[in-house]
């Protein structure tokens, strides 16, 4: 399981430390693009951290874009998973910090995060004439979680 390269409970083999950092690489470049205020990176066990540093430091630095590890010491050890939280502006990381401060964590309570992270939200020319809503409402999987972690550790459980 400490290995990237390997799979993490799954039957189909898929190269986990390449999905998170071509995650990590399509978030940063909609940051620094502007698309979106603010990414997470897949979530990822605290073990993976030393495997994925230096790629997604450079990731960063070619993007023009920050990042943060987010270590999540709110959620219990045997539970625990990890994220990098992507950002271009110093403001939008402190409304992170800001929300974390109030004890928000993403895993329980990303109706908190949705600004933040860009859901919903429109600018522009025109965009205070736009409505943001979902057009249709489907049941989803959380692709990241079946890849990526052991069958059951998403969503975390809220102690």
């Amino acid at each position: 399981m400490n290995d990237l390269g390997n799979q993490a409970g799954n039957t189909q083999f898929i190269d986990r430390k390449s999905f998170i950092l071509g995650m990590i690489t399509a978030f940063a470049e909609c940051v620094a693009n502007e698309c979106k205020r603010a990414a997470f990176s897949p979530p990822f066990y605290p073990e993976d951290y030393k495997s994925l540093l230096t790629e997604t430091r450079r990731i960063a630095k070619d993007n023009g874009v920050f990042i943060w590890y987010e270590k999540n010491l709110d959620i219990p050890r045997k539970t625990r998973l990890n994220w990098f939280v992507i950002y271009k502006f110093p403001e939008v990381f402190d409304e992170y910090r800001a929300l974390r401060e109030k004890a928000y964590n993403p895993a329980w309570h990303l109706d908190k995060f949705t600004n933040f992270l860009s859901y919903g939200v429109v600018w522009g020319v025109g965009a205070d004439s736009v409505i943001a809503q979902i057009r249709e409402k489907r049941e989803t999987r959380a692709t990241y979680a079946r890849i990526l972690l052991k069958p059951g550790a998403w969503p975390i459980e809220n102690r």
